[in-house]
């Protein structure tokens, strides 16, 4: 975490309430002072989970409520180098007009918690893969993502941000990729659980054990932006 905060005093983190996000707000909030930031559409899961989280960690919230006229003003702004899918639009216009609150609330630096799920088995198809052809493959698999990301996603959350704030991700730090890459597949995926270990540590960093132990829902999903997009007539 020292590697993404270094030369701060004030972040903002993408934050949803989960435990990725909570897990980097809290390591965060060691060394910089935080502000959480937040982007929800009316009535999605995100808009109550990321107050009751920010409100247990102790942090402030700036929430970004998403319409159909902001939403048409992300999807106009795209620009990337190769041809977005729904889900890319979707992640482009949620970190874009998060990023741009974290910029309003005085931050210059936003954190990231892409990577967590595919360095600490946080997908339902890892433990599947587990259950049906061994922990080797699940690692192959969680590998292949890694390098999915950093090739596409990673490209399109650098573009969708860095308009108006340096995103940085901690997940992908020497220490923490060289951790995940060492540690057993058995550490990640215990018992059916998934992200075991990084719940473990949340446990251990004073987190409550309800944000711990949320459950896994995509970002586009979860903050009811995909569906505005899939709307949207841009």
């Amino acid at each position: 975490m020292s590697e993404a905060v270094v030369g701060e005093k004030r972040v903002a983190v993408a934050f949803s309430g989960g435990l990725d996000s909570t897990v980097v707000a809290k390591c965060a909030m060691r060394e910089v002072e935080v502000v959480a930031c937040t982007g929800f559409s009316a009535g999605s899961g995100d808009a109550t989970k990321a107050k009751e989280a920010a409100a247990a960690l102790g942090l402030g919230l700036v929430e970004t409520r998403l319409t159909p006229v902001n939403v048409a003003e992300g999807l106009a702004g795209i620009d990337l180098p190769f041809q977005p899918t729904l889900m890319d639009k979707s992640l482009w216009v949620l970190y874009s007009l998060v990023a741009r609150s974290a910029r309003d609330s005085g931050a210059r630096v936003m954190l990231l918690g892409q990577l967590a799920d595919e360095l600490f088995g946080g997908y339902a198809k890892y433990a599947e893969a587990v259950r049906v052809q061994g922990a080797e493959a699940a690692r192959t698999m969680m590998d292949m993502d890694v390098r999915e990301y950093v090739g596409r996603g990673r490209l399109r959350d650098v573009a969708a941000c860095g308009r108006w704030v340096e995103p940085r991700f901690p997940f992908e730090g020497r220490q923490v990729m060289e951790l995940a890459s060492s540690m057993p597949v058995s550490f990640k995926i215990r018992d059916g659980v998934r992200k075991a270990v990084l719940r473990r540590a949340a446990a251990v960093l004073g987190i409550p054990e309800g944000l711990a132990g949320t459950a896994k829902k995509a970002a586009q999903y979860s903050s009811g932006v995909q569906k505005l997009v899939a709307g949207s007539p841009f």
